[in-house]
């Protein structure tokens, strides 16, 4: 179903003053790689168009995906987000592919081999549509849709008209002003063959939180910019040629969450945390119609630079004075083999103190290049069938600094003071070939099987080239260390058209994640590569449609199977995060979105996710247990809500012969969470379980329109994850508090 209206798009006719119930599209998605109907694709799908995720005030992922059933992101500093689909979340190469147009975006592997971590948020304005693929896409799509697959899709050149299009946005939230403003023009240079659409946009975002030690107000506050063009150029009626180009930066002066002991949105933290996001993105898609099968191009670059910074002083604290660090490191820093006296343990003491505040100071670049050729099948006949092949050539690189801070103004001291200093190198290189054929032996029966044979290599290298007593780090020589596997990936569907509104379908199918290698200084070395992952998913849903597509019905349920689980853990000292594989799961849920449109201008949605997911197995590796940060069969799957809920009421009514008013109002829910496997763990943490509240009413016209809104009405903390660590305990990441707001948009 689609959360713009069920299968249907509704349409509203400002020029008439009425609300056309009756003129209902169907939508179409590509997310099978070819065209087909909302309805008739055999999967648990939900699309959003860009008429809605303007309603919705959508300007990135963070404002849509709670409208959507079992997916979460798990927000914390500034770069560091997650996504989930069906609670398939752990640290790694990503679990859901993430794909702008044909381009799938990863982030930098990081210190901690973790590219899930980071997630490409490009700005939603001049977006056609939003496809969410829940379920395993492994067959189509590739390592890391091993949960799903979500779909971003520009709107594309047109050669046949002029079009321009503003919007601009006033917000307030806790006395902190901001806003956007966004602009479109589209170009026809040679009518039904060249053309030219470029769309930009700079937005403000409010600080929420302030420094109690520092004495600054708003320190999370941020901004962005970006620009995007695209060429669209029809040489024959048969061939079509788009290239892209999109750039995007994103600076916040803090990227502060903030401790609960303080008290709401307060911190007492000794530095400030710059944060820098530049993503430069280039893609060429050629697309020729065959007559019997549209073959498809598409090659992509792009680069990720990241700037990211966390507060070491906590840690750097814990090691200069609790006893079992100072009885451990005081010999490192004074280079002896006995204990040290306790002179010298108060020379170290006061000499680790001396240095903070600290700051992790972690610039990170990446560059990747990706190719698909692939060729579908077109018409209604007896087989459909999609083979492509795909190339990742992946290089990213991370200069880890341990550095001092400025006591009085908590800003890095530049050029850095380093106390500690390493570096990491990932080269990844990945090809596959992949199909799909469908058969329909009758009417109303489809066949569908898939496969995907993959191939990676993955090499990691790197060297500390300074340590320290106070980071409880040593130098090490260079290492590399290689990766590598292969395997197949499979799916299997069956669907029924019960009647014609009416589809009930089943899937098995596969998702796999690549593995890879640890750079961690002093790791055991039966640790430092790990392998990939993989996971069933067996699934049975029902689409239906009802009263001429005024109601839509959607459900499915699922049954997830995880094995040779990759898993972040900690080094014993509590300072290193590590990947390695151990244990199982197993997912069970469900998913239900339901679209009404009971009487003209009026559209009212509904989602429902439940998801179960627990430890199948012991996550038995004695060097990892001993951490205690991994997890006893039973151990619930972290960082997932157990419940999510949505609801949405859109009444467009008319005003006058030429104008419409418009209501809407949002509601999500999400369940409780929980941030690592063992309760008993020192550093667990439960949170979430918060309802957001948005509204929004407004006056439209041909083109135009103007409203006035308020997000988060109720003022909802709305933690969005919680953590600790050494030194520290509940740092919190929440939603934007109360947020009132003026929005107006123009088009023609």
């Amino acid at each position: 179903m689609s959360i713009a209206g069920g299968a249907y798009a509704q349409s509203v006719s400002a020029g008439s003053g009425q609300a056309d119930g009756e003129d209902l599209t169907e939508i179409v998605v590509t997310a099978l790689k070819r065209s087909t109907s909302l309805q008739d694709t055999p999967l648990s799908l939900s699309a959003i168009n860009g008429d809605t995720l303007q309603k919705m005030g959508a300007s990135g992922m963070e404002d849509y995906f709670r409208a959507i059933p079992n997916v979460n992101l798990t927000q914390a500093q500034l770069g560091s987000s997650r996504l989930t689909i069906r609670g398939i979340q752990s640290a790694g190469e990503a679990t859901v592919g993430l794909y702008y147009d044909e381009t799938p975006v990863t982030g930098p592997s990081g210190t901690t081999q973790d590219p899930g971590g980071t997630t490409a948020n490009l700005n939603l304005f001049d977006v056609e549509r939003v496809e969410v693929l829940r379920g395993p896409q492994g067959t189509l799509y590739g390592g890391g849709s091993m949960g799903g697959t979500i779909r971003v899709i520009s709107r594309k050149p047109d050669s046949q008209k002029f079009a321009a299009a503003s919007e601009v946005e006033y917000t307030n939230a806790d006395g902190a002003s901001a806003g956007f403003v966004k602009q479109m023009v589209n170009v026809p240079v040679v009518t039904d063959r060249l053309a030219v659409r470029v769309s930009g946009y700079y937005q403000t975002t409010p600080g929420y939180v302030d420094d109690t030690r520092l004495n600054l107000k708003d320190v999370n506050d941020g901004k962005s910019r970006g620009v995007r063009t695209l060429v669209g150029f029809t040489p024959t009626d048969d061939i079509t040629l788009t290239g892209t180009i999109s750039y995007q930066k994103q600076t916040a002066d803090d990227q502060l969450g903030w401790y609960q002991a303080q008290g709401r949105y307060q911190t007492n933290s000794p530095v400030q945390l710059p944060y820098d996001n530049e993503m430069t993105l280039y893609n060429l898609v050629g697309t020729w119609d065959l007559h019997f099968a549209t073959l498809t191009a598409s090659t992509s670059f792009y680069n990720f630079n990241i700037l990211r910074s966390i507060d070491f002083t906590p840690s750097v604290q814990a090691l200069s004075t609790a006893a079992a660090y100072v009885n451990q490191l005081c010999p490192l820093y004074f280079g002896q083999a006995v204990a040290c006296t306790a002179a010298q343990k108060k020379t170290y003491t006061a000499t680790g103190l001396s240095k903070t505040p600290t700051v992790g100071y972690q610039p990170a670049t990446l560059d990747s290049r990706n190719d698909e050729l692939r060729l579908s099948s077109e018409g209604e006949g007896p087989f459909t069938w999609t083979a492509g092949a795909y190339l990742e050539d992946r290089h990213d690189h991370i200069d880890s600094n341990t550095a001092t801070a400025d006591p009085a103004t908590g800003l890095t001291y530049q050029p850095l003071q380093d106390l500690s200093y390493r570096y990491i190198n990932t080269y990844t290189k990945q090809t596959a070939e992949f199909g799909e054929v469908s058969y329909s032996p009758i009417g109303d029966l489809t066949l569908t099987a898939g496969t995907r044979h993959y191939d990676y290599t993955k090499t990691t290298t790197g060297q500390a080239l300074l340590g320290s007593a106070f980071t409880a780090s040593v130098p090490t020589a260079y290492s590399a260390v290689k990766a590598d596997a292969q395997g197949w990936v499979s799916k299997a569907n069956v669907s029924y058209k019960l009647t014609p509104d009416a589809m009930a379908y089943a899937t098995a199918s596969q998702g796999f994640r690549p593995g890879g290698a640890n750079n961690i200084p002093g790791l055991a070395s039966g640790l430092v590569t790990y392998t990939p992952d993989k996971l069933w998913n067996y699934e049975a849903g029902l689409k239906t449609s009802w009263m001429g597509g005024h109601l839509t019905v959607d459900a499915a349920l699922f049954q997830v199977d995880w094995t040779n689980m990759q898993t972040s853990t900690v080094t014993s000292n509590g300072l290193y995060s590590f990947i390695t594989n151990v244990g199982s799961a197993r997912i069970r849920g469900g998913e239900l979105e339901i679209t009404a449109r009971p009487l003209a201008g009026l559209v009212l949605t509904g989602s429902l996710g439940y998801q179960d997911g627990h430890l199948t197995s012991d996550q038995a590796n004695a060097a990892v247990l001993a951490t205690g940060s991994t997890g006893l069969k039973g151990d619930r799957i972290p960082n997932t809500p157990d419940l999510t809920a949505s609801a949405s009421a859109t009444y467009t009514v008319p005003l006058t012969a030429r104008l419409n008013g418009m209501v809407r109002v949002d509601y999500s829910y999400t369940g409780d969470m929980v941030s690592t496997f063992r309760p008993s763990y020192v550093y667990f943490n439960e949170y979430g379980h918060y309802s957001l509240v948005n509204t929004r009413i407004g006056v439209e016209g041909e083109g135009w329109g103007l409203y006035a809104f308020v997000n988060n009405l109720t003022d909802a903390d709305g933690i969005v994850s919680a953590n600790s660590n050494l030194g520290y305990t509940r740092l919190v990441y929440s939603s934007t508090p109360r947020t009132f707001g003026l929005n107006g948009r123009i088009s023609f």
